[in-house]
């Protein structure tokens, strides 16, 4: 693995794990605890500048940013992302 490589993985890796300790901080604010939630100490600029920021951004910038950087799977193509027709039962076969 090349150190590029090493740095997409761990660039990554952060992100997702700032992105899910802010996702899970939403959800249990509104529940009762007896302790109070862990905070990790440092890496301030990821809490109050990556995870507002990335929430902002459409998904479309995201998905090309992770292409430019080479971030994602190659040799697939991904379903299409856009709301398609709704799922309907199949129709009865005639026999």
């Amino acid at each position: 693995m090349s150190a590029l490589d090493d740095v997409k993985r761990r660039l990554r890796d952060r992100s997702e794990h700032h992105l899910l300790q802010a996702a899970m901080r939403e959800l249990g604010s509104g529940a009762p605890g007896t302790v109070a939630a862990y905070r990790e100490r440092g890496e301030r600029l990821w809490r109050w500048l990556f995870v507002p920021l990335y929430r902002r951004v459409p998904w479309h910038l995201k998905q090309r940013a992770m292409t430019t950087l080479q971030m994602t799977s190659r040799g697939w193509t991904p379903p299409p992302r856009s709301p398609g027709e709704p799922w309907r039962p199949p129709s009865r076969r005639q026999e």
